[in-house]
């Protein structure tokens, strides 16, 4: 998509193109050794706390890694994604334990932190569980123009089995982000009423790319 005015019509359900509580681009960049915390946008409860790892990671923790620890069930139409600074600093005594309890309280997944440009994969991810929810939100690196995708994909049960970012470049860094925003909303994907995964159904006439990791057990 080039422009704003042809992010796919055809009756989809997005809300408004640019979401409230979004922070303009270049605010902040989410580094390693960071937090991030998905909640519910209408209730504000907690869905997905993220905690990222840097080289010298806690205790029973891999250097570079992305921990997933779903709270709640995903079953909402809108989610704010929040970047959360950690109150002990890296390398401080605290640091350790605040990222444990962090994660405390979900089943947790691991996943590295790190992608390339080739694992960006041009075009639609098909889900292998049987829940799964598409998500949209500007893209923070180019606001007026771009848009990313979030799938969220559970199981039948409700548990967290992977997410999938799509972007409608693929990044040059491999990153999802280049400048991240402190807060982010996202926007359930529908056609009329029924919920979609394809994210041709945000904006249409686009070539989309798509980041697959590996969430493992934690």
């Amino acid at each position: 998509m080039s422009t704003g005015s042809s992010t796919g019509e055809l009756g989809v359900t997005r809300g408004d193109l640019l979401p409230k509580g979004t922070d303009p681009p270049g605010r902040s960049q989410i580094p390693i050794d960071s937090k991030l915390l998905f909640i519910e946008t209408s209730t504000g409860n907690p869905l997905l706390h993220v905690a990222v790892t840097g080289l010298t990671p806690p205790g029973g923790f891999t250097a570079k890694t992305e921990y997933w620890s779903r709270l709640g069930p995903i079953k909402t139409r809108a989610i704010t994604l929040v970047s959360v600074g950690f109150t002990h600093p890296h390398g401080t005594a605290g640091y350790p334990e605040e990222f444990r309890t962090w994660l405390n309280g979900g089943s947790v997944l691991s996943t590295g932190q790190e992608a390339s440009e080739q694992q960006w994969v041009e075009g639609i991810y098909l889900p292998a569980s049987p829940t799964s929810a598409l998500y949209w939100a500007i893209d923070p690196d180019e606001p007026s123009t771009k848009r990313i995708a979030l799938l969220v994909e559970c199981d039948s049960a409700g548990e967290l089995r992977n997410a999938i970012w799509y972007k409608m470049d693929r990044p040059q860094k491999g990153v999802i982000f280049e400048n991240a925003p402190r807060k982010l909303s996202f926007t359930q994907v529908f056609v009329g009423d029924t919920p979609s995964i394809d994210p041709s159904d945000i904006a249409r006439q686009t070539n989309w790319y798509h980041y697959h990791g590996v969430m493992r057990p934690a």
